[in-house]
């Protein structure tokens, strides 16, 4: 099959910009029209977007440039960010974040557009111009040249994707039942641990533990003599590691040996914008060695006769954990920070190392499911990679037709 001619958006797609009305004008809000954001799109599972938390009033449309967009038409955000994507299933009017396309019926297909765009993102990216923020203007867009099928094969591809990205879907989906397990399992072995604090002997991180800020980014580290990777708050989520990008600092020996990473160690994120992500935490596996970590992140390394990092570090991603860290936080410039000496006073109830071991038993169990739902779910991610490659390329169904079934 050879490849498909690409055609210009504009030349079969209504390109549609949005607008805010007024918000100081109370009749131009909570009406019945829908007014979807950027943030709306980011927030969605799949790729319908039905309902939007805010709606303006006939008043408020006419009062400014938004348009509803007639149901079924192609949400594209151009600005902060650029690239979300999403299918309207009611007519919605958007804001000014948005160059949507309204395809022609007999000549593209908005799931087919959906996936193009998605499969994209980087491509739209590129193309945004601005100094304070990028943005990808009306022209632009009606510009952009993309692969053009007949309209039975676009619903053939959208379908064969479509079916891909919901075992994509699923396979998400038991990965975080896995981790609600975890939690669970937690809550019905420790209960509340604030709580419940007068069952076990009450301490802090400090005393059964080591605490350790880390290395501050400088332009005057390059000369020191060594060079190792680096965990930062990008890197750090709650019980969880995201090790898809390491950076590399340079640091003396004396800093090396004292910030080194071991497996076991905790992390806890010391500084950020939003004051809910504060003080959370996960375990270092010990994948990288060596590896350090950078000053926004604290580590605390457990005396294991007292404590074990398992237990400790849900307990720190705890209601009860978090509660303490959140009041002990700190407001500078729109950045909440805690301190080391707020985390060696945070307070923790220490249960018998026997139910610790209990615990981390089960975590080992549920970690080695999650690990092939993960396998399963990378190899689901480079099939779907394929098949959209193939796709746009028109060459999906020269061999293996029914990879999807």
């Amino acid at each position: 099959m050879s490849e498909y001619p690409t055609v210009p958006l504009g030349d079969f797609c209504e390109i549609v910009s949005g607008a805010t009305p007024k918000s100081n004008v109370g009749e131009y809000w909570d009406g019945e029209i829908c007014w979807a954001t950027p943030k709306d799109l980011s927030e969605l599972s799949g790729s319908y977007i039905s309902n939007t938390p805010r709606k303006i009033s006939e008043t408020g449309l006419r009062s400014c440039s938004a348009a509803v967009l007639p149901e079924g038409s192609v949400l594209l955000s151009s600005r902060a960010p650029i690239g979300h994507v999403a299918i309207n299933t009611v007519p919605m009017a958007t804001n000014q974040g948005f160059k949507s396309l309204i395809p022609c019926p007999d000549r593209a297909d908005a799931k087919f557009l959906y996936h193009w765009l998605r499969a994209h993102r980087s491509k739209l990216e590129s193309l945004g111009k601005g100094a304070t923020f990028k943005e990808v203007s009306k022209s632009v867009v009606a510009k952009i040249s993309i692969p053009l099928p007949p309209l039975d094969a676009q619903r053939r591809i959208a379908k064969v994707l479509d079916q891909a990205e919901l075992l994509r879907a699923k396979r998400r989906e038991a990965i975080a039942l896995l981790d609600e397990l975890a939690h669970s399992i937690f809550l019905d072995m420790f209960g509340d641990t604030e709580t419940d604090s007068t069952r076990w002997p009450l301490s802090t991180l400090g005393q059964v533990g080591y605490v350790q800020g880390g290395l501050q980014l400088s332009g005057k580290r390059k000369s020191l003599p060594i060079t190792l990777p680096y965990l930062r708050v990008a890197n750090v989520y709650r019980n969880k590691l995201d090790l898809s990008e390491l950076k590399n600092i340079q640091a003396s020996e004396t800093e090396t040996k004292r910030t080194q990473l071991h497996a076991g160690d905790i992390l806890i994120v010391e500084g950020h914008g939003d004051p809910s992500e504060i003080g959370r935490s996960a375990l270092w596996d010990g994948s990288v060695e060596p590896c350090t970590h950078q000053n926004h992140l604290i580590r605390v390394r457990l005396q294991q006769d007292l404590a074990l990092p398992e237990f400790v570090n849900f307990y720190i991603n705890s209601e009860a954990g978090r509660r303490h860290l959140l009041r002990a936080a700190r407001t500078t410039s729109g950045l909440n920070t805690i301190s080391t000496k707020t985390v060696k006073e945070t307070p923790v109830a220490i249960p018998p190392l026997d139910e610790q071991r209990q615990f981390r038993e089960r975590l080992v169990a549920i970690d080695a499911l999650k690990a092939r739902h993960q396998a399963h779910l990378a190899e689901l991610d480079a099939l779907f990679a394929s098949l959209q490659d193939r796709a746009f390329r028109g060459t999906l169904w020269e061999e293996e037709p029914a990879a999807i079934a």
